[in-house]
């Protein structure tokens, strides 16, 4: 059976996940009760090892945001002490990808909050994939650029753009997560092929950090950019 740790710092409070697969198909989470990350994270990760060694794991996967600066960093800092330790090769998974599960029908969208009024977007066509940081306006007009008037399936933290869309005639629908913690659906989306690395070749996305700059987002059609 091969077994993957995930952990997540960037989406809401830390937490760490079991994923097997076999018969039996592993699935364990814990999850820290409150923005202890930082003192509490290694209790969390050991938790959900319950008696598994690190040797016994195929892997290490870790949310890479965007989302919470200070989360994303220490979960990328205990994912990637651990992997170099243990010789683990690790998986880096989006916070996008974290959310939306792998058979969501286009177009939806997947919704990041992370610095207040600030939101990241991801927003997947049957063309195309558009990205995007900003104000919730600056979002919400990006969106409705590229949307029609009606319903749309979205994953994640999509409150704050939600009324700002139904200003332009645009209705969301929140829709079920990939799985139950974020950390668990990284490990799963490692368990099902995700590319693996060398722990210190994940890198982070932060991607609200430097939000002015990806405001305008980009629509990406193949190799094509417009």
């Amino acid at each position: 059976m091969s077994l993957w740790l995930g952990i997540d710092g960037a989406l809401g409070t830390f937490s760490a996940a079991l994923a097997g697969s076999g018969p039996a198909g592993t699935r364990r989470t814990e999850s820290s009760s409150g923005n202890d990350a930082l003192e509490a994270g290694l209790g969390v990760v050991d938790r959900v090892l319950d008696g598994t060694t690190l040797r016994e794991l195929a892997g290490i996967a870790v949310v890479t945001g965007p989302g919470s600066f200070t989360g994303l960093r220490i979960a990328l800092s205990y994912a990637k002490s651990l992997a170099f330790a243990a010789r683990l090769p690790l998986v880096g998974v989006s916070s996008y990808d974290a959310y939306e599960p792998p058979d969501a029908p286009a177009p939806c969208a997947v919704f990041v909050h992370g610095r207040a009024g600030i939101s990241c977007v991801r927003l997947r066509l049957a063309g195309g994939t558009w990205t995007a940081c900003g104000t919730y306006a600056v979002v919400a007009t990006g969106l409705a650029e590229r949307l029609p008037r009606g319903d749309l399936r979205a994953f994640g933290a999509a409150q704050g753009v939600a009324s700002a869309l139904g200003e332009r005639g645009i209705v969301v629908r929140p829709a079920p997560p990939f799985a139950e913690t974020p950390a668990l659906a990284a490990a799963l989306r490692a368990l099902a092929g995700a590319p693996r690395t060398e722990p210190h070749a994940v890198d982070a996305d932060y991607g609200e950090a430097h939000y002015a700059e990806r405001a305008s987002g980009r629509l990406e059609i193949g190799n094509q950019t417009a």
